[in-house]
Formats: structure tokens, C-alpha cells, sequence
């Protein structure tokens, strides 16, 4: 079983030396369709009947709800590459797990339409969050681990949005202290993890008149303190959004399933034998928790929860 850690992608390290305080991502509420807000709104109403978090104001739901599900879906891209890469025969990628993280990217960019933004942009906030949590604790990610460190990842992340040219994502720059001519440099960086991916997946792309290949969506059984984070992801329709984004635009050699699972543990993985990307309902309850713990903070009414030691 491969062990999901943050991981980096093809990007300078001159962000390692940048302070590790979370930036604040504070911004004014986007205009969003009324079938993204509706099902923003549903995700935050799921975690209201779960005693955790009925006593939140439905505002600090909604963002707990949608941290929950812009970093759930940023490792299930990671693992939809390693699933293309393993269904579709793609030669052996050069630092893989750098690879796969830059098509968890720019899948992100291009699945804008399907989520609200701030979903999208959530996926960045983790890795600050989650290397704040690491130091705390004691327990960042070495220098020598095979994953590079959140800090890095973070920045990297908000480096690729920022160099999309897209309106909606300069703030980011702003709100993370990215240096100016880094951010002149950030087009580049995106055009090539884009173009790299496009060419290596031009022969998979689907053509109008070719069937779409069925891709499953499970979401399994999920109690206790996991089943919020369930109901929670299943009003996102964050699996369905992304198969079905995954049927129309690439020619599966052979169907295969998402599914959301308990596990017992924080992971997700892609099983090349049942054909089946498994991701665990502990990663994204974890996600919630992080977000409780170190994310924003709630109104003076509310509590945050006390960080683990």
C-alpha cells in the first residue's frame, strides 16, 4: 500500500526559506451559479446533523465543508493520475510522484466550472495548514522523505493558480506574500505542467462519436464521526463531478470505479487489480479537523477545536 503524503511538483525550492505562518485567505464571497452555492450550502447543512458540528454557525460549516472537499479533491486527482498512467500504458514518468501532482493541478483549473472557487482554492490552504500542524507537532516531513514538504507544496500549488492569468486567483498571490517576480514566472511554470499532460494524454482523449467509458461512483457505508464527512462530499457531488469530467474527455482502455470508503486509516490509492480508486472517509473527517484546528477562526460565539499535541 503506497502511503499518501503531500507531495511536490516540478518547481524551483526558493520558496523553503518563506516563513511557515498560515497566510490568511480572507476575500469577498465570488459570484458562483446557484447549483454550485445550493450544493456548497447542502455540504455545510450535512455537517449540522452530526452533534461535531451542530453547534457551528452554518457559515464556519460551509468552510469547513468546503476545505473537506477541495483537498479530498485534490488527492483524488493525484490518484486519477496514477490510475491513467497504470490503465492507459504511460511510459514510465520521470520523478512520478512530482508528475502526478501537477495533473492534480491543472485538472483542478479545469474542473472550475464544476465547483465553487473557493473549493479549488482550499486545496492550497491544506498544505499551509497541514505544515503548520507538522511543526507543531513535531512531525513535519523530512527533509529526505520521497515527498517534498508542505510548505513548498503549498506555495507551488498557489504558484500554478496564480499563473493561469485567471482574475479569480490573484488574490492568492496577495494573501501568501508570493514574491513579484516569482509570480512573472508563474505562467511559465503552469503552461508546461499544462502542455506536458495535454501531449501525453492527446492519444487518450476521447473523440464525440466514441462511447464514454462507465466509471463507477461508490460512496460506501460510513458511521460515527466519518458519516458527516460522508453526507458532506455527497452533496458536493465531488465524485460524480469528477467522473463524469473523466468520461467526456479521456478513452479509457476499461472501466473502472471511485469510491469512497472507510478504512480505518487516512489514505487513498488506486488498485490496479480490482480496477478501483479507493479513497478513505478518515482523510477527508481528517481534513475537517485540520481545518478545525488550525484554519480560520470561528465567530467569538464559537470554539475552536484544541490542537492535538
Amino acid at each position: 500500500m503506497r502511503s499518501l503524503r503531500r507531495q511536490h511538483i516540478l518547481l524551483p525550492l526558493l520558496f523553503a526559506a518563506l516563513p511557515v505562518t498560515a497566510p490568511v485567505f480572507a476575500q469577498p464571497v465570488p459570484a458562483q451559479s446557484g447549483a454550485l452555492l445550493a450544493r456548497s450550502d447542502a455540504a455545510a447543512s450535512a455537517l449540522e446533523k452530526n452533534p461535531r458540528f451542530k453547534n457551528l454557525s452554518p457559515q464556519y460549516r460551509q468552510e469547513i465543508a468546503e476545505f473537506m472537499a477541495g483537498n479530498t479533491l485534490f488527492v483524488l486527482l493525484h490518484e486519477l493520475a496514477h490510475t491513467a498512467a497504470s490503465q492507459m500504458q504511460i511510459p514510465a514518468l520521470d520523478r512520478k510522484e512530482d508528475a502526478v501532482d501537477s495533473f492534480a493541478v491543472t485538472q483542478l483549473v479545469k474542473l472550475s466550472s464544476g465547483f465553487p472557487d473557493r473549493v479549488l482554492e482550499e486545496s492550497a490552504r491544506g498544505w499551509f495548514l497541514s505544515d503548520q500542524r507538522g511543526q507543531e507537532n513535531g512531525d513535519p516531513v523530512q527533509y529526505y522523505d520521497e515527498h517534498g514538504i508542505d510548505q513548498e507544496r503549498a506555495y507551488q500549488i498557489v504558484c500554478l493558480m496564480v499563473g493561469t492569468g485567471e482574475d479569480k486567483y490573484k488574490h492568492l498571490a496577495a494573501a501568501t506574500k508570493l514574491p513579484k517576480d516569482r509570480q512573472e514566472s508563474c505562467a511559465e511554470d503552469f503552461s508546461t505542467a499544462s502542455n506536458t499532460w495535454d501531449m501525453t494524454l492527446k492519444p487518450h482523449l476521447r473523440s464525440p462519436d466514441q462511447p464514454k467509458t462507465k466509471i463507477d461512483v461508490v460512496y460506501g457505508d460510513a458511521t460515527g464521526k466519518l458519516e458527516p464527512a460522508a453526507q458532506a462530499l455527497r452533496a458536493m457531488r465531488l465524485l460524480e463531478t469528477v467522473a463524469e469530467r473523466m468520461a467526456d474527455t479521456y478513452a479509457w482502455p476499461a472501466p473502472f470505479a471511485i469510491e469512497m470508503q472507510s478504512c480505518g486509516y487516512a489514505n487513498a490509492q488506486w488498485l490496479p487489480k480490482a480496477r478501483k480508486l479507493a479513497l478513505c472517509y478518515e482523510l477527508a473527517a481528517d481534513f475537517g479537523d485540520l481545518y478545525r484546528g488550525y484554519g480560520d477562526r470561528p465567530s467569538n460565539n464559537e470554539t475552536r477545536k484544541p490542537r492535538a499535541r
